[in-house]
This record gives C-alpha cells, sequence and structure tokens, in this order.
C-alpha cells in the first residue's frame, strides 16, 4: 500500500470538502476516519477553512506531513454529499490509492448544473425574499432584475475576484444603483425591502452565524477567520450601497426592512426563497424540495413561538432547534450530510439585514443605530448557534459513537500482521 500517496488522497478530499462549504468539524471528523480505515497511527489532524495539515505515522512505521492551502471555498452541496458518500465507501472498503484516486475524479468530473438553473435559483431566492421582507408587485419585480444583475456578477466577477470586501462592493454597487434608477423612475415603490432581499444572495450573515459556532465548537480559528471574512463581505455590502445614495443624493427612501405581515404569504416566500437558496447551493433532485419544506417550517416555528413570547432570542433559539432535528432527520433518510438541509433551512433565521445595518451605521456614523443593529445581530446568532448545538448534543447521547481521533490508534499487533500480509 502506498501510504505517502494515500495521505495525499485523503487530504484532497478534504480539501475538495472545504470548497463544496464543508463545516471545519465535519472535514476533521472524514479525514480522522479516512485515516483510521487506512491505520494511520499518531494522526494529528488541523482544519481551518484556508488550510488543511496532517501528520501521520504509517503502518509501516513512517512519519509524513502533508499540507493543503485552499484558496477560495462556495458553496456545492451536490459535491459536498458525493464526497461525503465517497468517504463512507472508502472507509468500509479501504481501495488502493489507483483505485481511490479514481474515485475522487469520478466525483470531481461529475457534469455541472446548467448555467440557468443559477439565474433560477438567484431570481427565486430575491425574488422570495423580497416578498418575505414586505415588497409589492412592482418592487418584485425590480428585485427580480436586481436578482438576475447579482447571479450575472457572481458567474462573471466572481470568479476573478476572491477577495469578500472587493466583489461584494461591486456586487452591491451595481444591484443597488440599479434599484434607485428603477424606482426613481416609477418601476419600483420601496428601494429598502427590496435591497434587503436581493443582498440576501451575498449572505454575509450565514457566514458569520457559522463563525459563532465553530468558536462554540472550540474551533477559535476558524471562527475567527469565518466571521472576519463575514464581517468583510457586509463591509462590501454596506459602502456598494451606500455610493450610489451618495452619488444620487435624495433618491433612496431610508427604509428599514419589515417583514410582511400576512404569515401565508410569509411562509409561501420563505419556502420559495429556500427553492432559490437550494439551487443556489447545487443541491439537486428531490432533496430541493425538503430543502424548501425545511425552511418553511423552520419559519413557521419562529412565527408560532415570537407570537407568544415577543423576542427574537427566543423564537430563534427555538426555531434553530426545530431546523436542525429537521434536517438531522433528512440526513438519515436521504443518506446524505445534515449541512445540507440545516444551511437552507435556517436561511429565513440568518441576520444578513440586521448585519448590513450594523455596518452601515458604522460606515455612514450612525453609532446608536449600528450598536443597536449590532446587539441584535450577536442575539440572532448566538440563538441560531445554541439551537444547532442543543440538537448535537442530544444526537450524541441518541446516537452515540467514540471521536474518530480517539480510536485512531489500532492495536498495534493488528498493525505489524496488516504490515506483513502486504
Amino acid at each position: 500500500m502506498d501510504y505517502i500517496r494515500i495521505l495525499g488522497l485523503i487530504l484532497d478530499i478534504g480539501e475538495e470538502m472545504i470548497r463544496s462549504g464543508a463545516e471545519t468539524h465535519r472535514v476533521e471528523d472524514s479525514l480522522y476516519r479516512l485515516c483510521a480505515a487506512y491505520r494511520f497511527e499518531k494522526c494529528n489532524i488541523w482544519v481551518v477553512p484556508s488550510n488543511i495539515q496532517a501528520t501521520a505515522t504509517t503502518p509501516n512505521g513512517d512519519t509524513h506531513t502533508q499540507i493543503r492551502h485552499i484558496r477560495s471555498a462556495g458553496m456545492d452541496f451536490e459535491c459536498l454529499d458525493r464526497l461525503n458518500a465517497l468517504s463512507r465507501r472508502t472507509c468500509a472498503d479501504t481501495p488502493d490509492a489507483d483505485a481511490l484516486e479514481r474515485r475522487l475524479k469520478t466525483v470531481l468530473d461529475e457534469k455541472p448544473l446548467p448555467g440557468w438553473v443559477l439565474y433560477l435559483a438567484g431570481l427565486l431566492a430575491g425574488t422570495g425574499f423580497g416578498v418575505f421582507f414586505n415588497c409589492d408587485f412592482m418592487d418584485v419585480l425590480v428585485a427580480a432584475g436586481a436578482s438576475l444583475l447579482v447571479t450575472l456578477m457572481v458567474r462573471t466577477i466572481g470568479k476573478l475576484e476572491p477577495n469578500p470586501l472587493i466583489f461584494n462592493f461591486l456586487t452591491s454597487f451595481a444591484a443597488e444603483l440599479f434599484i434607485l434608477l428603477a424606482v426613481h423612475f416609477g418601476i419600483g415603490h420601496h428601494s429598502g425591502y427590496i435591497t434587503i432581499g436581493v443582498i440576501m444572495l451575498l449572505i454575509s450573515g450565514l457566514g458569520a452565524t457559522n463563525g459563532v459556532r465553530d468558536l462554540a465548537h472550540l474551533d477559535t480559528l476558524s471562527g475567527v477567520m469565518n466571521i472576519s471574512v463575514a464581517l468583510m463581505g457586509a463591509i462590501g455590502i454596506a459602502l456598494g450601497i451606500a455610493l450610489p445614495m451618495v452619488i444620487l443624493r435624495g433618491w433612496d427612501s431610508g427604509e428599514i426592512m419589515v417583514l410582511n405581515s400576512n404569515v401565508i404569504i410569509s411562509l409561501m416566500a420563505s419556502a420559495v426563497a429556500g427553492v432559490g437558496f437550494a439551487l443556489w447551493f447545487r443541491v439537486r433532485g428531490k432533496k430541493i424540495i425538503f430543502c424548501a419544506i425545511g425552511s418553511l417550517l423552520t419559519w413557521a416555528c419562529y412565527l408560532g413561538i415570537f407570537h407568544l413570547y415577543p423576542g427574537t432570542f427566543v423564537a430563534t433559539l427555538a426555531a434553530s432547534v426545530a431546523g436542525a432535528f429537521y434536517a438531522q432527520i433528512m440526513a438519515r433518510v436521504h443518506k446524505a450530510p445534515a449541512t445540507i438541509f440545516q444551511t437552507v433551512s435556517v436561511i429565513p433565521l440568518i441576520p444578513g439585514a440586521t448585519l448590513y445595518y450594523m455596518m452601515s451605521g458604522f460606515v455612514t456614523g450612525r453609532m446608536d443605530f449600528a450598536l443597536n443593529q449590532g446587539g441584535t445581530f450577536i442575539m440572532t446568532c448566538m440563538g441560531i448557534v445554541l439551537g444547532f448545538m442543543a440538537v448535537e448534543v442530544i444526537g450524541k447521547y441518541i446516537f452515540p459513537h467514540p471521536h474518530p481521533a480517539a480510536v485512531i490508534q489500532p492495536d498495534r499487533k493488528e498493525s505489524e500482521d496488516s504490515v506483513k500480509k502486504e
């Protein structure tokens, strides 16, 4: 067995998982299990969003270290699903290096979704959240145009500019300029509502929430990096939206986001946005429908709890618990990572608008407003994170299994026997 090459392929799998949007702890868990399956000993794996390092001792007694630097990442949940299945299959039958490389190549060579699907995703997500944030019919038309514009920039500039501050600045500038011009000439009525719905496509709040979650898992550096990237993205959004307002002085209406008061419309809008984001994250097949159902159920839970106990934190906590439980059930039904269903289900709770308003307040010098929005943002993130953690803790007792790092060292005699056989 070529253990050096095997270790390299294991890290290749981890690198592709990060590129597809996997959480830090999921990548570490998968890599530890793969190393354990191939009987590596004294294995130490360190994962952050931009780097993977692994030092492992082979059954032959040789110690090797390999490093991967990840320059960019995105969201491709279909690829993550295939990589997760590849990891499970590999742990079960431990193929040699040639076979493992062929399997990985097959996963990565899967035909991508056609370009029009991403435009449809942006259209559904942007207009869905437009209705969610109380847009009228004419506003929705403007939101549709702005969403298509954002999607175009994602498919063009996004491939060339990995810096979230610069990319979000350029994208939000173009979208806000389009929205202000449309409203000025009477096509739409509420530029603020339209803007907040459309910029949800840039989902800076999702990165911040994942960062807080990493901190709760004691993945300190990953958490700090995710939060930093999210804040830089939010600054880019705030600057990109502020500049057209300065250029077109007096053209902005200055509305603060207001949720749609019609419960039925709000729920349907969350489901439509859920379909859009499922497609945006490259989910395929029937999992798209179950992602949308999760989004609807999560928001229904939020509205129900908020009606009984007015307060963002309690309602967010309860809704995130419901969304996480639903994701765990769907993960077992579809034999897919819970991340796919959990991320889309919690989208209505993500404080993207609050993060934008917080950064906008700092950029424009409205410190009291920024601090107020910042407090709401932190409470919302903590509600989501605590809800996720509650489900994870309960799941550990329902489905107990040792941490892969605890079983990485097999019995020494068995290792020596396996080496002799080779």
